[in-house]
């Protein structure tokens, strides 16, 4: 692609010789003009100076220029010729009184014809020796008019040159950022042209920068997780080796075994957070049905329930509840929730997905009757790798992380409460669609 200082001198300077043809054709036409109208008053004034009492032989002076040579022709009352140019052509007489142009043997003339008193007066001149005049006077002008491209060329590559200058300096200056170099751009002095690119800049770097950090946050977070359950699985290998009776080495490997399926469920949690928080761009949304993503998900987790003996049940009044919006996404966070829900439940307890509206938006609400969070840690809990504290069951702490993502990216708000006097309820309310 060419650069815009080339596009622009080229577009400028097409336009600059356009307009300059048009200058000399209409100074040609002008000056064609001038010529007809200055060689008509000659011919009329030369018609009245015929010396035409004169007795002796007359001849129009000898003319230096091709374009000045006038023919004169003069009769008398009986039509005997009076004066006759040597090289005055034969042309039909008399012709009618004034201005006329004829053509005779294949070529234009003008001729003017006047009656004086006793004569018939007859000056003619050939059209073309008019428009070689009208092409000298043009010429003449024309040398001008064509210092002009040259000299607007110059103009225009200095002016485009200055006009392109805070866009150059621009470029420098996006050119010299590192990916630790984020912060916006300069706005000021900028011409109103450039403004709406540097804020889009901006706020693109706002972007990545934040991006960028959530990244080392969370291989900051990951790491710094992962270095406790693999140098538990290492310890609990080394155990396993050093066991003294089968008994124990089974026992070794059963922890072993607890302990990657553990590590195994960080990762796994860590893999999903890490692919809702890959882009800032909403997920594509497509026409889903709440009430059924609910049921397959509690489906899905009943002989777990059953082994933690803790009832599982779903309740909705609706057949269906339509809405757009990513269902692998709502899988997901309705996934976490349940999890969460059945892993810290105690046995017997009892664990209620409830679908609905709610003033009119589609919610989902997974409730139970375990130990519940106090309010003033609630706030966290959205947090990533953050478990309260006193809380005996493992986990990753990044099951709640995982429903706000998904949550954050449908737009829907989420809300937290006791169920009842024990308990966590969270809550789910989507944007109608």
């Amino acid at each position: 692609m060419r650069a815009i200082r080339t596009r622009l001198l080229m577009g400028l300077m097409s336009g600059a010789l356009l307009c300059t043809l048009a200058v000399t054709m209409l100074l040609y036409l002008r000056a064609d003009h001038e010529a007809d109208e200055q060689s008509d008053q000659r011919l009329r004034q030369l018609a009245w100076s015929l010396p035409l009492q004169s007795r002796d032989g007359w001849q129009a002076p000898p003319d230096t220029e091709p374009e000045d040579v006038f023919y004169a022709q003069a009769w008398d009352a009986t039509g005997r010729p009076v004066h006759l140019t040597t090289v005055a052509p034969a042309l039909p007489l008399p012709q009618p009184q004034g201005y006329a142009t004829i053509s005779y043997k294949g070529e234009r003339w003008r001729v003017y014809s006047e009656t004086i008193p006793g004569f018939q007066v007859q000056v003619s001149q050939p059209i073309a020796a008019r428009q070689r005049l009208a092409a000298h006077m043009a010429l003449r002008i024309a040398p001008p008019l064509l210092l002009l491209p040259p000299a607007m060329a110059i103009m225009i590559w200095v002016v485009v040159g200055s006009a392109m200058a805070p866009l150059e300096h621009l470029t420098r200056a996006v050119q010299g950022r590192t990916p630790a170099a984020l912060q916006p751009l300069e706005s000021g002095g900028l011409p109103p042209e450039l403004r709406p690119i540097v804020e889009a800049l901006n706020t693109l770097l706002v972007k990545v920068d934040g991006a960028m950090t959530a990244q080392r946050n969370f291989v900051a977070d990951a790491a710094h997780e992962l270095r406790s359950p693999l140098t538990a699985l290492k310890l609990q290998l080394d155990l396993a080796e050093r066991a003294n009776g089968e008994g124990d080495r089974q026992q070794a490997f059963r922890k072993l075994h607890e302990r990657l399926d553990r590590a195994t469920h960080l990762v796994r949690q860590l893999m999903t957070l890490a692919r809702q928080e890959q882009s800032d761009a909403s997920p594509a949304r497509t026409a889903c049905d709440l009430v059924r993503i609910a049921h397959q998900v509690v489906s899905d987790h009943l002989i777990y329930a059953d082994s933690r003996q803790i009832e599982l049940n779903f309740t909705t009044t609706l057949t269906a509840l339509p809405l757009m919006a990513h269902a692998e996404g709502l899988g997901v966070m309705l996934n976490n929730l349940v999890d969460n829900a059945l892993r810290y439940t105690q046995a017997g307890g009892r664990v209620d997905v409830l679908v609905r509206t709610e003033r009119g938006c589609p919610s989902v609400v997974v409730a139970d009757n375990g130990p519940g969070v106090p309010k003033e840690g609630r706030e966290r809990l959205f947090d990533r790798f953050y478990r309260p504290e006193g809380n005996q069951v493992w986990g990753s702490g990044l099951g709640l992380s995982i429903v706000k993502s998904v949550a954050d990216a449908h737009h829907a708000s989420l809300r937290l409460d006791t169920n009842g006097h024990s308990g966590l309820m969270v809550t789910a309310v989507f944007p109608i669609s």
